[in-house]
């Protein structure tokens, strides 16, 4: 069963609340605890990758894709049983990248959800919960309907805006009597994936104010739905995303978390992913400007042909590669942690490559890749049980 693999600073995923983790258990459902408070009780985490969030964007706005989606890029279905087992591996919370709108929807003027779709959803969300973990549920890339379309220059924001809304309602309405082990994820990366056949004009620069105040707008749109179906939502953990979850975008004076508002104090997280380096983590080609990098620093072979990561060039300078995580670690820290936002380092992780495409050492690349998880885990980790208080963490193993 091919899975994404999250740590709670919150892909393992991870949440950084700082201290010391805590083991989840049936007692924090009868608790109020706040969202630094809750990350505490969630590092490590897992994501169900490749799974209820798989969907193709010829059917956004319809119900075509049903049940037989769960399946339709990988081939196992999610079993009560695998679920335990992510908990007796050492597992704290569970996120569900889930699309709701392509495929799933039985009327698109009120978002209605398909209740076959939706009841699976919520089967898994139990299993979860039955074994002792807390869940995230988002809206994923979904087709790219919100994630892209609804960041572009000819986007009708006012129709996006509702149509959230609407979403997040119904989304909402069928877990408020569900504890705080559920949290809601108002989205997955906004500004990246593919345009839906229905998208207007060119996606806005990710890293201007224009695109951070309308991605503030729609998660101001979502906070407010979630609160104004009451119950147990009324003071849920919320988790809302930085621009492209880019830590370096997220660092930006653009996006200010403190523009949104809530009706409860303390409840909302911020969420990252981390890549880095791209050339080691995604890059499946070579390049005009870059080779794709197999090894990870002292990993290397003595013949590495140019494809080891030492350094990472940065701020036109190069800074070395375990200190890269370090920093790009401690940025959120500042500017989240410190204002006390807890941080979901949603998604991590770096692809398997065949080394001997590029001419290269299976093994030292075997290795080099479990040197970069243990030392990006390692930062995080460290995080987590410092003093510092905020990071959880959702580490994602792609293999």
């Amino acid at each position: 069963m091919k899975k994404i693999v999250m740590i709670i600073l919150a892909a393992a995923h991870f949440a950084w609340a700082g201290a010391q983790v805590k083991p989840v258990d049936g007692r924090i459902s009868k608790m109020k605890l706040t969202a630094t408070e809750l990350a505490h009780y969630m590092a490590p985490g897992v994501n169900l990758g490749n799974t209820m969030e798989a969907c193709d964007w010829n059917d956004v706005f319809t119900n075509q894709a049903g049940l037989k989606s769960e399946t339709s890029w990988q081939n196992d279905k999610t079993t009560e049983s695998y679920i335990r087992s992510l908990k007796q591996q050492g597992f704290n919370s569970l996120r569900i990248p889930t699309s709701w709108v392509a495929g799933h929807l039985t009327d698109k003027e009120n978002m209605t959800i398909d209740p076959v779709w939706m009841k699976r959803i919520k089967e898994i969300v139990n299993y979860g919960l039955n074994a002792g973990l807390c869940v995230i549920i988002n809206e994923h890339w979904d087709g790219g309907w919100m994630e892209h379309d609804a960041f572009t220059s000819g986007a009708n924001v006012t129709e996006y805006k509702e149509m959230f809304r609407k979403l997040w309602t119904n989304i909402a309405k069928e877990f408020k009597a569900y504890d705080q082990r559920v949290l809601f994820a108002a989205l997955n990366e906004p500004g990246v994936g593919g345009a839906s056949p229905q998208v207007q004009g060119d996606m806005l620069a990710p890293d201007s104010k224009e695109f951070a105040d309308r991605l503030l707008v729609y998660e101001q749109v979502f906070i407010d739905a979630v609160r104004a179906t009451g119950g147990n939502n009324a003071s849920r953990v919320l988790i809302v995303q930085t621009p492209k979850t880019e830590i370096d975008l997220a660092a930006k004076d653009s996006y200010d978390i403190t523009r949104l508002k809530d009706k409860v104090k303390n409840r909302l997280m911020a969420e990252v992913h981390f890549y880095d380096p791209y050339i080691f983590t995604l890059m499946d080609k070579d390049a005009d400007w870059g080779k794709v990098a197999l090894y990870w620093k002292e990993h290397a072979p003595a013949d590495d042909q140019g494809r080891t990561v030492n350094t990472i060039w940065y701020n036109n300078k190069n800074v070395d590669a375990y200190q890269h995580i370090t920093n790009q670690v401690m940025k959120m820290k500042q500017k989240f942690v410190d204002q006390g936002y807890p941080v979901v380092i949603g998604e991590y992780g770096a692809n398997r490559k065949d080394a001997s495409l590029f001419g290269g050492n299976q093994e030292k690349h075997n290795e080099s890749m479990m040197a970069w998880y243990g030392a990006v885990t390692a930062e995080m980790m460290r995080q987590v049980l410092s003093r510092m208080s905020g990071i959880s963490m959702c580490s994602l193993f792609l293999t």
